[in-house]
């Protein structure tokens, strides 16, 4: 945990991915990956997925959850999804319930940042954060109900017709955040940044989802446009104020690490 400026701040492991380490990670050699991460017999690796959590005193604003753990098979067996802890003993052991988180925000809706904000219920899917508003970019949801057909099949949309209603991101006036705007890896996706008295905090999200890509020329296969996500995470990292802290959401063994 962090305390900035007031500020309580946590990372919430939301259980791990199985991906292949090729795919993953476009531009390096399959030596130089297993080098970095374990890798099986297959080729494949597990990725994590980490939440992050801020509490401001008067907002607790949880970002991208993860994935939900009632996915149908389709994602769970090709993603080799396990969640061995809920976000709700999560936050039970960070002191919270799921009825005090007042904002969820998601950096983009692929299935593996968005779903684990709903719940199934007999009978029914629901918002498993009750009282909290959800916000998204207006301009990433859009694109989201018509994709690019390459990326089609990683959203979720269907579960936010349990949100009654959604908040868009271009709203947001709370002044001890500041949000950028990409669409290298997904047209839309934003990157929070936190503002504390020490510094900032970039929760980079899949701009930059695990340490190895801090290289400058590392991308991932999951990118819409490869091209232009190397560009837009050079020049995010070219404009970082000295001293800044950056979270990894899907970096199983660094989760986070001040640059430069």
């Amino acid at each position: 945990m962090l305390h900035l400026n007031e500020m309580d701040i946590w990372i919430i492991s939301c259980g791990t991915l199985r991906v292949s380490a090729q795919e993953m990670y476009n531009g390096l050699s399959p030596e130089r990956i297993a080098s970095l991460y374990a890798v099986d017999r297959d080729g494949f690796m597990r990725i994590s997925m980490n939440a992050l959590l801020v509490d401001t005193g008067k907002q607790v604003v949880l970002f991208d959850p993860g994935a939900a753990d009632f996915l149908p098979s389709k994602f769970t067996s090709a993603y080799g999804l396990e969640i061995p802890v809920s976000l709700e003993q999560s936050l039970e052991h960070l002191g919270y319930t799921s009825g005090e988180v007042t904002d969820v925000v998601f950096t983009h809706l692929h299935f593996d940042h968005a779903s684990g904000a709903f719940v199934r219920k007999p009978g029914q899917i629901a918002k498993r954060f009750p009282n909290a508003k959800y916000h998204v970019l207006k301009e990433h949801y859009e694109y989201a109900r018509n994709p690019d057909e390459s990326e089609g099949g990683a959203f979720a949309m269907a579960l936010f017709r349990q949100v009654d209603r959604i908040h868009w991101l271009e709203d947001w006036n709370a002044d001890w955040m500041e949000l950028k705007v990409f669409y290298g890896h997904t047209r839309g996706m934003v990157v929070p940044g936190i503002k504390s008295s020490s510094g900032w905090v970039w929760f980079v999200t899949d701009l930059i989802p695990m340490q190895g890509f801090l290289a400058p020329d590392v991308n991932s296969g999951y990118d819409l446009d490869r091209s232009l996500a190397l560009r837009e995470k050079r020049e995010f990292l070219a404009g970082l104020p000295g001293g800044s802290e950056i979270i990894f959401f899907h970096d199983p063994l660094t989760d986070r690490m001040f640059y430069p």
